[in-house]
């Protein structure tokens, strides 16, 4: 089975929706596609930053905000100073960009997926 690293920036209601629908449909993911998401790092502007290059519990990260928490706790590296530190110290095979965004210029997501 083929495990696909992911990481989040921005973690609000799409972030958290798609989370949750990955551990919904796992069961099919991983039997029907060969697909296994493991989430490795979530970045929130207001929320702190987590990076587990094991996986992170996506719903104790969910949690975590919903109680007005910070995410910091179940990070397993040191707090990266930066978003995109973060994207560079988690090293995901996939980032997910949804971060609010300026649409005139695109940033910070066009920076963010630059690097």
């Amino acid at each position: 089975m083929k495990t696909v690293r992911l990481a989040l920036v921005g973690f609000g209601n799409v972030g958290k929706a798609l989370v949750q629908l990955l551990d919904t449909k796992r069961d099919i993911l991983n039997q029907e596609f060969d697909f296994n998401p493991q989430i490795i790092g979530i970045a929130t502007g207001s929320h702190g930053m987590a990076i587990n290059p094991s996986g992170l519990d996506a719903q104790k990260a969910i949690a975590l905000l919903e109680s007005g928490k910070n995410l910091d706790s179940l990070s397993t590296l040191p707090k990266p100073k930066s978003i995109i530190e973060f994207i560079q110290t988690c090293q995901a095979d996939v980032l997910f960009e949804n971060s609010p965004v300026n649409h005139h210029t695109g940033q910070p997501a066009s920076d963010h997926i630059k690097t």
